[in-house]
């Protein structure tokens, strides 16, 4: 009995033992081949040999976007929400052929990059009313000056005094500056900054960013504000008027327009030149020439706001004619398309509907039968006038330059819009999950088949109802982000690096239906569940002293318990309703916009009234939230964004903590991903491409994919050709059948890929100078592996 007893104990630790391990264990191979790549063998001095194999490409251009989605109109007839801004952003690379190093590029190599987009090469005209709309520019009162159009009027707010490097000359005073579209017109078919839709060559911004213009506050003595618009160690085509419509498929006038006509996912090339123009040539004689993403597209106003939809039906009750007549002028032009037409009737829509309710006089000189300028004296509404914006960097409200109707001091205008339609439609899913967001942002596919009704993951029909009440809205798709990003695909396989939140995320949303069942594969995050109170509430807390591994204050390596204690009073329900926001019941996407807790910006250790601003961290002084200085308050570009670090374990996470972008980043927290960078400089988005339309971007085929430019894009870099994950070591790094760079051989990291991976997100700038011998004892082993068994979901 004592032998049976003896033999069950050793079999249920032994059982333990195996459990555990495999528990721990995991696969340490790269979940790709290279059998893209050249082999290469290495003879040290003691004649051991080391195969590796070769980067694919002797050069190596990686091209991303600002910001995660374009969403902006081209026909700027009537109002501007946000004006057209796209910029092409790149990063190019001298691979580490034969096992060296590689180089990230500079002027300094004698390289230039020259950039355009493919069969993209002008927007006003039959793509776009832009420059050809009038407006005051010049606020003289009349419409006669030779600058006094749209594209000029919507910069205003920003200037410079000598150039884009923020040089303010010693004794220049307010009368110096030099306003974007006044004193420096935007030429037509070109961004605020110069650089033509055409093409040309990238400005590059060294360490500490570039494209330097400045912008005043609410707050009189705080101005000559910087706006650092280019992160740093970035090329860069800033602030192009990019419209989702091609040279060779855009026919006709720009009132013949369909939705067909549309291409979202725009290609964007840039070439290696070196100083003299010449191109750059690989070893095979082709030149040096690589393609990305650059996204935009259109809201989807027009569903709601004409014809049909709830807001044209709800005008029409109030006795609101205008938007009618609209949609008649138009239709008697024989070119007139369906959709011009009601996207003309949704601009009246919108002005008639604000007017009514809001005391505006927008269209108290409406004309119904002129061929132009069918506002009048009013000429374009430009929303920021009123409505502060820090996409824009419009941070004072109402904006001093504004002209055509008196401005006047509103909600910023992220919170005015997602707050009232969140309140007037909030159109739950089967889950409760708002349809709002995928209904109103740009949907269009890049098949132009796939943008009408008979779309099956279209969110809503012609009119504006969702088609997803009793569904999942996950299973929706088009344009910013559903059906389309890393985190919406579900192919996406782990190692995820999830800390305890984002575990929860994967555990309680992205594995579950909208009945909240095993959905039976990963259907991912929404919208609503990245923008949370969570998000603020992890960034507030934030007083990080080391980036990568969260030394300092912070919630983000804390145990679940501990997060829902500090951001929901230990209530574990109160905390689901923030974390996965619902429409339904008590709308918690709502309150996110109407009760949103502006974050700190500075401190204010002045006395007697006297301003004498510190760090938002500074152990004196009053608060100065956001919204004190900044009519955009903190929504977009600063505290209310989500971070990587809300859900993903360090060193999985944004860098540049200190405030170099500041307004934008503060010191001691996270900066936004857009402006991160890792190991050598290299930007996040350089591996991973931009916000919204991160790799693997989810594939279809090619008739059903939402955007396949980004998934062409990668394969590009791929080791094996069919790899759509994130840019891996090998695509710059002589690297050995595991696929980790030869210069880690004959450390324990040699033999396992994740943890290489993990080391290579731990690294910053300057850790590639460190000796391997060095390096390795910075990043022990250990804890990289650590990082992958603990992380892997």
């Amino acid at each position: 009995m004592k032998n049976k007893i003896l033999v069950s104990i050793v079999a249920s630790l032994a059982f333990m033992s195996i459990n555990a391990t495999t528990a721990l264990a995991y696969d340490k191979n790269p979940p790709f081949s290279l059998n893209k790549l050249k082999k290469y063998t290495e003879v040290d001095a003691n004649g051991k040999k080391t195969v590796g194999y070769e980067p694919k490409n002797e050069y190596n251009v990686f091209i991303n976007y600002e910001l995660g989605m374009h969403c902006v109109g081209f026909e700027m007839s009537y109002c501007c929400v946000i004006p057209p801004y796209n910029s092409i952003q790149a990063q190019a690379i001298s691979s580490g052929k034969s096992g060296k190093l590689p180089k990230l590029l500079s002027p300094d190599d004698d390289v230039k990059l020259y950039y355009y987009t493919k069969d993209n090469t002008y927007s006003e005209g039959n793509k776009m009313k832009y420059w050809s709309v009038p407006k005051d520019a010049d606020g003289d009162g009349h419409f006669d000056s030779p600058g006094d159009n749209v594209a000029n009027y919507v910069w205003t707010h920003l200037f410079i005094y000598k150039d884009l490097e923020g040089t303010i000359p010693t004794g220049a005073t307010d009368k110096d500056r030099l306003r974007i579209g006044r004193q420096i017109p935007v030429n037509i078919d070109s961004g605020p900054s110069g650089k033509p839709l055409s093409g040309g060559y990238l400005e590059y911004a060294g360490k500490d960013g570039g494209n330097v213009v400045m912008t005043d506050t609410l707050v009189p003595p705080v101005k000559n504000v910087k706006l650092v618009l280019t992160a740093s160690h970035l090329w860069d085509a800033l602030g192009l008027p990019l419209t989702a419509f091609n040279d060779t498929t855009r026919k006709g006038t720009i009132r013949s327009v369909t939705e067909k006509d549309f291409q979202p996912f725009q290609y964007s090339t840039v070439e290696m030149h070196d100083r003299t123009g010449k191109s750059f040539k690989n070893s095979n004689g082709m030149p040096v020439s690589y393609f990305g993403t650059n996204p935009v597209d259109i809201p989807n106003c027009y569903a709601c706001h004409s014809r049909n939809g709830k807001a044209a039906q709800m005008a029409r009750d109030e006795g609101l004619g205008f938007s009618d007549k609209e949609y008649n002028y138009w239709k008697s032009y024989p070119d007139e398309s369906e959709y011009m037409a009601r996207l003309a009737e949704s601009s009246i829509n919108i002005l008639s509907l604000h007017d009514a309710h809001h005391g505006t006089t927008f269209l108290k000189d409406y004309r119904e039968n002129a061929s132009g300028n069918r506002l009048g004296s009013t000429g374009l509404v430009n929303c920021a006038d009123c409505h502060g914006d820090n996409v824009s960097g419009n941070l004072q409200e109402p904006r001093p330059t504004a002209t055509g109707y008196k401005a006047v001091k509103a909600k910023p205008l992220s919170e005015a819009i997602h707050g009232f339609h969140l309140a007037m439609v909030p159109m739950p899913d089967g889950a409760g999950r708002s349809q709002a967001c995928q209904s109103c942002h740009p949907t269009h596919f890049q098949n132009p088949n796939m943008n009408d009704d008979s779309n099956p993951f279209r969110v809503t029909d012609r009119y504006g109802e969702g088609r997803f009440s009793k569904g999942d809205i996950r299973k929706s798709g088009g344009g910013c982000y559903v059906r389309r990003d890393a985190h919406s695909n579900p192919n996406a396989k782990p190692p995820f690096f999830l800390n305890e939140y984002g575990k929860w995320q994967y555990k309680n949303v992205s594995t579950k239906d909208e009945h909240g069942k095993d959905a039976g594969e990963l259907r991912g995050l929404y919208c609503t569940n990245c923008h949370t109170k969570v998000a603020q509430a992890f960034q507030n807390y934030d007083d990080i002293k080391d980036d990568s591994t969260q030394k300092g204050k912070t919630l983000r390596n804390k145990t679940l318990k501990e997060m829902i204690s500090a951001i929901a009073g230990g209530d574990a329900k109160a905390f689901a309703a923030l974390a996965d926001p619902k429409t339904s019941g008590d709308n918690e996407v709502l309150k996110y916009y109407s009760e949103h807790k502006s974050a700190t910006l500075v401190k204010n250790a002045g006395k007697d009234g006297k301003l004498d601003l510190k760090p938002w961290n500074h152990p004196t002084g009053g608060d100065v939230p956001y919204i004190a200085a900044s009519g955009g308050n903190d929504w977009w570009l600063s505290a209310s964004e989500p971070h990587c670090a809300d859900c993903h374990l360090a060193p999985f996470v944004e860098s540049e903590t200190g405030g170099k972008y500041f307004p934008i980043d503060l010191p001691n927290k996270y900066s936004l991903y857009r402006y991160s960078k890792g190991h050598g400089d290299i930007a996040c988005q350089t591996c991973h491409e931009s916000t919204h339309g991160l790799y693997s971007t989810r594939f279809d085929g090619k008739e059903r994919s939402v955007d396949l430019t980004t998934h062409e894009q990668a394969l590009q870099y791929s080791p094996d050709g069919k790899y759509t994950g994130p840019v891996t070591c090998s695509a710059c790094h002589t690297v050995n059948k595991k696929g980790v760079p030869l210069q880690l051989k004959d450390t324990e990291y040699a033999d396992d890929y994740w943890a290489s991976v993990t080391l290579a997100h731990f690294m910053r700038s300057g850790d590639q100078k460190l000796s391997i011998k060095e390096l390795v004892k910075k990043y022990p082993y250990i804890n990289s592996t650590n990082i992958v068994q603990k992380g892997w979901k």
